[in-house]
């Protein structure tokens, strides 16, 4: 099911990147059952479709809560409960698991047009392991940040540390757009590279 091959991207929220993280593949996979009318993003409608949608199905006794034994057996992450459960009952409920949704759709969406496009949403899945940037605490990152954030994602994403990533240490990103970010041609990324890259995709310069 379309939904069950998008979850685990999805809720593996603010985890560190020793967790694996998604294949182009499976980042295309997620996007494709979240643009449910194909027109190459995804909506705050849709993203709310999907998420309700995630969270029903880990409502197993259906009582519009989420309890311990039922997020052991869900697609949620545990720090995702963790940073959803804003009253610290111990459950989730389908308002602050919404809420939290939001508010993450509304960092993503990073040109504020209230969609979020194929290249936001990849940044999405890495930013939510590695972490956003976002010194005012306005709940967006505005394109100043935007860089602080790239570096950031890629310190974390330089598993060996030696100022590149490899195609396997950015697994997440398809191979044309590394291909189309490697301006030199060497078969790796600079942080220059990677960061004029996305701002040109993003359009942000």
């Amino acid at each position: 099911m379309r939904l069950a091959m998008f979850a685990a991207v999805l809720f593996a929220l603010a985890a560190p990147v020793a967790r694996a993280l998604p294949t182009a593949t499976q980042v295309a996979v997620a996007f494709k059952a979240l643009d449910a009318t194909g027109n190459g993003e995804i909506s705050m409608e849709e993203w709310e479709r999907g998420s309700f949608a995630l969270f029903r199905a880990a409502d197993k006794n259906k009582n519009d809560f989420i309890d311990a034994d039922e997020l052991q057996g869900s697609s949620i992450a545990q720090d995702t409960f963790l940073r959803a459960d804003t009253d610290h009952d111990g459950k989730l409920s389908i308002a602050e698991f919404m809420a939290l949704r939001r508010a993450i759709f509304t960092i993503a969406d990073i040109d504020r047009d209230d969609a979020l496009s194929f290249v936001e949403f990849e940044l999405l899945v890495v930013m939510e392991q590695v972490g956003w940037v976002d010194r005012n605490q306005n709940g967006r990152i505005e394109l100043s940040e935007l860089r602080e954030s790239l570096t950031k994602a890629f310190e974390q994403l330089d598993g060996d540390h030696d100022g590149f990533l490899s195609t396997a240490e950015a697994v997440y990103m398809p191979p044309a757009e590394f291909k189309k970010f490697d301006r030199n041609l060497d078969g790796k990324l600079a942080l220059d590279e990677f960061i004029a890259g996305y701002r040109l995709a993003l359009r942000a310069d």
